[in-house]
């Protein structure tokens, strides 16, 4: 039974007799004589203190209170050892922060057994707090790779839209307390196409964040060759349509690498004439609101992304006209629910976005997360909620309709 015990006994002969007894058993002996000398021996840290009950009865009750509160502080638990001439009960009374008593600490077998179930208490409580430290230093770990996977999410979140007088944008994004996996963008590809894409990795935490990233990476517009592909004839590039795009992802992420799969609607917006080329994987189809209020679901496309070719896509296409207007959005909005468990679902979001044609794209965006939040009665959401807005204003005849400079978003 290994431990550190501070012996204090007025009869060293008794002292060392236990010593010696648990020498043997493998401990560590501290010895006083009186209680002077415990308290300055209390700081090598001992698990034990064995107390002659004489010392007790001899010392002040200031002493005894004083040795107390130092032994609670520093976590020493505590034996009395009994005497025949000292009453058990006088004892006891003296000292009520000890754990028990040995009545005949002559007795080695006796004590010892006493002794080596403290020293194994404390061991368990050694071990315990270990356990503890290890646990909450995890959790400090994990939190911070939380905070910094929400920060590299949100720098990923559009920060500049394209110089494109022919369309017009806004955005709202409310993240879940842990870290979700939605993304959307919006990017010039060439002077006359616009990319607009909005995905959904499933899961939450850090795992979800990167498969997030990556694909974000993988839709690049500079570095990526699967939005933009390489020919050997000016301008040196095709870009590719929303169904290749796709199929392209789907084979990049398959699950059983990632062991994750996400959604996506991946858009192409043509400003010269307003036409917009589309493919959903298994994403909410996007929202269309005609200037008139008359509403259209964008629904062509596929399965999820990930699962390996199961079903080819399917590509869409409609043609905008002044005023009107398209919603991306997430899942995590038409699954908002509240306290009764009812959920927003997709017709109230119809709903309300058809309400909205004579309001500003920042109104809409800025007074939907109001009306979310006051359906849910500000319940934290499960899920990342995000909204994507989009406005064709009018049709733009230009050789470069997409300028090069980008200009702030919210």
């Amino acid at each position: 039974m290994p431990g550190k015990v501070l012996i204090a006994h007025a009869d060293q002969k008794t002292a060392g007799r236990l010593k010696n007894d648990l020498v043997r058993e493998g401990c560590t002996t501290l010895s006083a004589s009186d209680l002077e000398q415990v308290r300055p021996l209390l700081h090598q840290q001992p698990e034990l203190l064995l107390l002659d009950t004489k010392l007790a009865t001899t010392a002040s009750a200031e002493q005894l209170s004083a040795l107390g509160s130092e032994l609670e502080l520093a976590e020493v638990l505590c034996l009395r050892l009994g005497r025949e001439d000292i009453d058990f009960q006088q004892a006891r009374t003296l000292t009520p922060w000890a754990c028990g008593t040995i009545a005949a600490p002559n007795a080695s077998e006796q004590a010892l057994e006493q002794i080596s179930i403290l020293l194994r208490v404390k061991q368990a409580e050694k071990e315990r707090d270990l356990a503890q430290g290890r646990l909450l230093l995890h959790q400090r770990e994990v939190a911070e790779g939380l905070r910094s996977a929400a920060q590299i999410q949100r720098t990923l979140l559009p920060n500049r839209y394209p110089d494109c007088k022919a369309f017009s944008f806004a955005w709202q994004f409310l993240p879940c307390e842990t870290v979700g996996g939605d993304l959307f963008n919006v990017h010039a590809l060439a002077d006359n196409t616009l990319m607009v894409y909005m995905l959904d990795v499933s899961g939450h935490g850090v795992s979800s964040a990167m498969v997030t990233v990556s694909v974000n990476q993988s839709l690049s517009d500079r570095t990526s060759h699967l939005v933009k592909q390489p020919t050997d004839q000016p301008p040196f590039y095709r870009i590719a349509t929303p169904a290749e795009v796709l199929t392209a992802l789907d084979r990049e992420y398959p699950y059983e690498r990632f062991e994750k799969f996400f959604t996506i609607s991946y858009l192409l917006l043509e400003p010269e004439s307003g036409r917009v080329h589309y493919c959903n994987g298994g994403h909410p189809p996007p929202i269309l609101v005609r200037q008139d209020g008359k509403l259209e679901l964008l629904e062509a496309g596929g399965t999820l992304v990930g699962l390996g070719g199961l079903l080819p896509y399917e590509e869409g296409e409609v043609l905008l006209q002044p005023g009107d207007r398209l919603y991306l959005y997430s899942d995590g909005i038409t699954e908002y629910a509240a306290p009764s468990g009812e959920m927003y679902g997709r017709q109230r979001l119809m709903d309300f976005l058809c309400r909205q044609q004579q309001v500003s794209l920042d109104e809409v965006s800025s007074s939907f997360i109001k009306t979310l939040k006051n359906f849910g009665e500000e319940h934290p959401p499960d899920d990342d909620i995000s909204l994507f807005c989009i406005q064709f204003n009018t049709p733009v005849k230009s050789r470069r309709a997409c300028g090069r400079k980008a200009k702030p978003a919210q």
